[in-house]
């Protein structure tokens, strides 16, 4: 198992990297979703299952990525980034109402909405931070050293 893991080249570990940052997303839009101003709002969950499919196919990358066919991993990239980016779109339609009032009407900005809004700007970073790691780790190539 110890040789199975120093076997791994960079886009394996940067796959586990994406992983890792698209679960902080996930669990940090879970806890902006439901505390403060979105509290009393329906918890959509779109976001969730993306993220969570997401980082389920990146640790399968990283665990048996080097017995797949090249073709196959770069779908699952493929798929991962869609999937991401889907998630992105869900909290940024989620999140509209908030942006507009924080913004753009002077009387309607409140502390409880700032925080809120930057609560999701951080979601935002972490998943497009994902999104960007995914996309470099397929510039690497196959996921098992040579």
């Amino acid at each position: 198992m110890l040789n199975r893991i120093k076997k791994q080249s960079i886009s394996a570990w940067i796959c586990l990297g994406a992983a890792v940052l698209a679960l902080i997303a996930m669990i940090l839009y879970i806890q902006n979703s439901t505390t403060g101003i979105m509290q009393t709002v329906p918890l959509k969950t779109l976001a969730i299952w993306f993220s969570a499919i997401s980082v389920i196919l990146l640790a399968a990358l990283f665990a048996i990525g080097d017995r797949l066919p090249h073709w196959i991993v770069s779908i699952v990239m493929l798929v991962v980034v869609v999937f991401l980016t889907v998630s992105i779109c869900s909290l940024i339609n989620n999140r509209t109402d908030i942006a507009g009032d924080q913004w753009f009407i002077p009387g309607m900005d409140t502390p409880e909405k700032g925080a809120c809004l930057s609560g999701a700007i951080t979601c935002i970073v972490f998943w497009v931070l994902s999104i960007a790691a995914v996309i470099v780790a397929a510039f690497f190539g196959r996921s098992e050293k040579r």
